[in-house]
């Protein structure tokens, strides 16, 4: 049984007594006996690559954690002994491995003691951490009304960053919103037979629509007064829409 030495997370402010270095260096000394533990290849090499990744305060993919080690002149390793290593990272604690919707897979740091959820960008494919006392507290108390014992969560919630929503038109067509976005329509334009056969299927300005699937290979498929419906592409291009925040009292 290896007995990992004490350490603290190493997100925290300067007057706590451990550095980051030091912080550093107990994960390194951590790591080195685990892998002696149980006969572990190439020490040195994965002990390189835990180096390399401490120093990254990133969700990371393995392809761009190997460029930024061959960036740093370490050219030893290839993307199927990384991948091994970064499994040993997740598998000892030192790494959290992350499979978010349509995106490559991520690596984060594991810091001990410190949970945190994740905001996910479906444009540009930002995520962004945040933590709430009061949604840990409300997950448990809800718990406890249907008597189960959590033991640990993830909380992925999907949506459009505050960059990439600035960046779009006022009112794009139906075509560039995204999957999971709830938008009113403002206008119909096109000939008046577009806007016949759209009056037929109930849409018109003021409609609410929530995009179900927004494939440029396929339909574009919404919700409209409790009923699906595909559109094909030149019907989606004629509806212009506006962004109907689901934040309470925006919509």
């Amino acid at each position: 049984m290896i007995k990992f030495p004490s350490f603290r997370n190493k997100k925290r402010k300067v007057s706590k007594a451990i550095s980051d270095i030091e912080q550093h260096d107990l994960e390194r000394q951590q790591f080195r006996e685990v892998l002696e533990s149980i006969n572990a290849t190439r020490i040195p090499d994965r002990l390189k690559i835990l180096d390399e990744f401490l120093s990254v305060e990133l969700h990371i993919t393995l392809h761009d954690m190997l460029e930024f080690i061959e960036a740093g002149g370490n050219h030893d390793f290839d993307l199927d002994f990384l991948a091994e290593t970064m499994d040993m990272f997740c598998h000892c604690g030192f790494a959290q491995k992350n499979e978010f919707e349509s995106q490559d897979t991520t690596y984060e740091h594991n810091h001990l003691g410190d949970h945190h959820d994740h905001f996910i960008c479906t444009s540009c494919g930002l995520i962004r951490e945040f933590r709430n006392n009061r949604l840990e507290g409300l997950q448990l108390e809800i718990a406890s009304e249907y008597n189960f014992h959590p033991l640990q969560h993830k909380m992925e919630i999907y949506g459009l960053c505050e960059d990439c929503l600035a960046k779009r038109e006022v009112n794009p067509p139906l075509q560039l919103a995204a999957v999971g976005e709830k938008v009113r329509i403002v206008e119909i334009i096109g000939s008046r037979e577009m806007q016949a056969r759209m009056a037929a299927m109930g849409l018109g300005p003021g409609t609410l629509l929530e995009i179900i699937n927004n494939n440029p290979a396929g339909p574009v498929i919404v919700a409209a007064h409790d009923t699906r419906l595909a559109l094909d592409l030149p019907m989606a291009q004629s509806i212009l829409v506006a962004h109907s925040c689901r934040h309470p009292g925006k919509s």
